[in-house]
């Protein structure tokens, strides 16, 4: 635990007060995780998210008993939405075809892949999504799917962001015209998460 204490002192003055918050968090999992209660982190570009990232797994580390934890970036998931919404439906019809052995293998292994990456994503006790940016329609929608599974089981979720609330916003507007996607996301999060810029 002194350990934990002197990242908190080492960090710079704006991620104190919420390392410290976060430090309060983990100290009482058990009863978070029965809430399914996670964070929503505004305004976490690289350098900060990884600091709050790195604290975030040392203190998972930590729990007695072990939790289940999955630690994404954003890079990652948006590939795996790529990989469902697009890839995968593309290299269907060829994959189905008589004598595409080879073709079908590679399909079914990045259908099983997919699969078991969002599986993870919806079951697992804490996800934690890291440097959240939707930049297309196919990343807005399994982020969507992920969180709505997530929240239906009053699992604990963290999303980390570079972006403010009114530019993410602004960033799904772009992706996402009629807004089901952003309003659904920032509810949910509302009502399950503590808020920090």
């Amino acid at each position: 635990m002194a350990d934990v204490a002197a990242l908190i002192e080492q960090a710079p003055l704006q991620d104190r007060d919420l390392l410290q918050r976060l430090n309060l968090y983990f100290d009482g999992l058990d009863s978070r995780l029965r809430q399914g209660q996670g964070w929503f982190i505004f305004n976490a570009p690289a350098r900060r998210s990884g600091r709050i990232t790195a604290f975030i797994q040392r203190r998972i580390g930590e729990s007695r008993p072990e939790v289940s934890a999955m630690v994404m970036p954003w890079r990652d998931f948006a590939l795996n939405a790529y990989v469902t919404e697009i890839g995968l439906p593309a290299l269907a019809p060829a994959a189905a075809e008589p004598g595409s052995g080879q073709a079908k293998a590679g399909y079914d292994l990045a259908a099983r892949l997919s699969r078991d990456t969002f599986e993870s994503m919806v079951r697992t006790d804490i996800l934690v999504l890291v440097g959240l940016e939707p930049a297309h329609p196919h990343e807005a929608r399994l982020l969507d799917q992920t969180i709505d599974g997530r929240y239906q089981q009053k699992l604990a979720t963290i999303l980390l962001t570079p972006a403010m609330p009114q530019e993410l916003e602004a960033g799904f507007e772009t992706v996402d015209p009629s807004r089901p996607y952003w309003d659904r996301l920032f509810q949910r999060m509302y009502e399950t998460s503590l808020v920090a810029l």
